[in-house]
């Protein structure tokens, strides 16, 4: 994941005063500690009416999309004199939209973007996005205010900002996700387990004791360096006095690929792994025990439980959270844009604006959902709109509490965010363009390989070494290479090596 370095509390302090005296006059000055309020204090007087395009993805189309459409624009119109038409798309479908959308060179203002989904990185580099750090400075105040520097490396390239991150959870803390329903009835004692092999007992009791339930859900496995003492920014082990690169498959990848296949003959994992687009579609119907969340949310068993067929679920964390930056949901301004000025002072507003924001994540009042006590409310999920997606529109710190959310939740997410562990090559950005060729042959060996064995679907013992030569010859190697040449020079410049 790419970064850029944080320069310190104090200058970004200094920022954001600079910022607030610029933007006073546009947006009602900048609200400290995190900018929050009911309203951006934006007026549109003086402003020419526009419409605004945004593009950003969804579980599921809601029949009263177009009512909460017309809700935003009563709220965009007074405050902004802008209307913003909506345009959801499916996340199985977002990307390959995108592009299409992107190639044909339409109107395109503001884009959700990640580093997982329609990549801010690769989309930046080609010209998707615009920079939009002198937009941000006249027009983007709460906005500047509202998160430290080290949540903008997130969308920072070159030294360039070229996306707004959605202040939500920006710590991965890999943890297994597990029913209550089977907690209970199996007396599981979530303590003891440390690893994600300390499951395999329980997952024994659901295969002979629940023959309607997978013991295990998964798509493309669950394999991740942060499991096994690897840093997420750079393949390096985090102890390693002389930071080495590790090459694509570790030790530590063959023995969770051992695991996996044993897990799949034994019947634990569900038979269409290897193929599911989409990791929901291991879980969405309730029917497995078990499955793993890299990221390991404060709250989010609330979603999954909507998500899963409306069961409880317990998470339990394998490992110290760690922060790994902001990217991986923000929202961009596209090089298309017929009005980017208008659309940072949007993003600024929603991010800003209490009202709007619930109402782009609940919808309306009364009809999608009820208040109920203090922050908390009760979500109707037939209602007509449910987008189960805070973390797509912006600042989750502005949400109302779905019920069965932690009280704290908010709370947990800061703590999280300001606790998590910080990787020691913060701040190293690897340029691919001289292994441009070598990564496109790679990723078309993991296409072939990659998912199969990392859901166990296929024998390691038989494919893994097929697997690695396959890599070496795509040019695996000479990518290590051109990283550790990189990381070399980006630590000897810091006087590190």
């Amino acid at each position: 994941m790419d970064h850029a370095i944080e320069r310190g509390i104090w200058r970004r302090l200094a920022w954001v005063s600079a910022v607030c005296a610029m933007c006073a006059a546009c947006l009602g000055g900048c609200a400290g500690g995190g900018g929050r309020g009911e309203a951006a204090g934006a007026s549109a007087t003086g402003l020419n009416p526009v419409n605004l395009i945004w593009y950003y993805p969804q579980y599921q189309s809601n029949p009263d999309q177009q009512l909460v459409n017309d809700a935003v624009n009563e709220i965009t119109r007074a405050k902004l004199n802008a209307s913003v038409d909506l345009r959801p798309i499916d996340f199985s479908n977002y990307e390959q939209k995108l592009n299409t959308i992107v190639a044909s060179g339409e109107q395109m203002d503001i884009v959700w973007t990640s580093n997982w989904l329609f990549p801010w990185t690769t989309n930046a580099k080609k010209g998707v996005f615009q920079p939009i750090d002198e937009l941000l400075g006249r027009y983007g105040g709460q906005l500047l205010a509202s998160m430290d520097e080290k949540y903008w490396n997130g969308g920072k390239l070159g030294g360039k900002q070229y996306a707004i991150p959605n202040y939500q959870i920006s710590a991965m803390r890999p943890s297994l996700v597990i029913q209550k329903r089977f907690i209970d009835k199996y007396r599981l004692d979530v303590s003891k387990i440390k690893r994600i092999e300390d499951i395999e007992p329980f997952l024994k009791q659901i295969k002979e004791g629940e023959p309607d339930i997978v013991p295990f859900g998964t798509t493309k496995g669950f394999y991740t360096n942060l499991l096994y003492g690897i840093d997420w920014i750079v393949p390096v082990y985090r102890n390693d006095p002389t930071p080495t690169v590790l090459p694509d498959v570790t030790p530590e990848m063959r023995a969770n690929f051992a695991m996996m296949h044993d897990w799949y003959m034994k019947g634990y994992i569900n038979e269409d792994a290897a193929t599911l687009k989409d990791a929901a579609e291991a879980y969405n119907k309730g029917n497995s025990a078990v499955w793993f969340d890299i990221t390991g949310k404060p709250g989010s068993e609330v979603e999954y439980k909507a998500a899963d067929g409306g069961y409880d679920v317990q998470l339990v964390p394998l490992v110290r959270s760690a922060f790994v930056g902001a990217g991986s949901s923000m929202n961009a301004i596209g090089r298309t844009s017929a009005h980017p000025d208008r659309a940072v002072m949007l993003l600024n507003l929603v991010n800003a604006d209490k009202a709007l924001y619930n109402l782009l994540v609940y919808g309306i009042e009364g009809k999608h959902y009820t208040k109920t006590t203090g922050n908390f409310i009760k979500v109707n999920p037939d209602g007509g709109y449910f987008t189960n997606t805070d973390w797509v529109f912006g600042d989750i710190r502005g949400e109302y509490l779905p019920e069965g959310s932690p009280p704290d939740k908010i709370e947990q997410t800061i703590k999280a965010n300001e606790e998590a562990s910080v990787s020691a090559f913060e701040g190293f950005e690897f340029n691919s363009d001289p292994v441009k060729t070598e990564i496109a042959n790679v990723r078309a060996v993991n296409d072939e390989y990659y998912s199969a064995l990392a859901t166990g679907t296929i024998d390691p013992a038989r494919f893994l070494a097929e697997y690695e030569d396959k890599l070496t010859k795509a040019g695996a190697g000479v990518i290590v290479q051109e990283k550790q040449k990189q990381l070399d020079a980006w630590l000897k410049a810091r006087g590190k090596a």
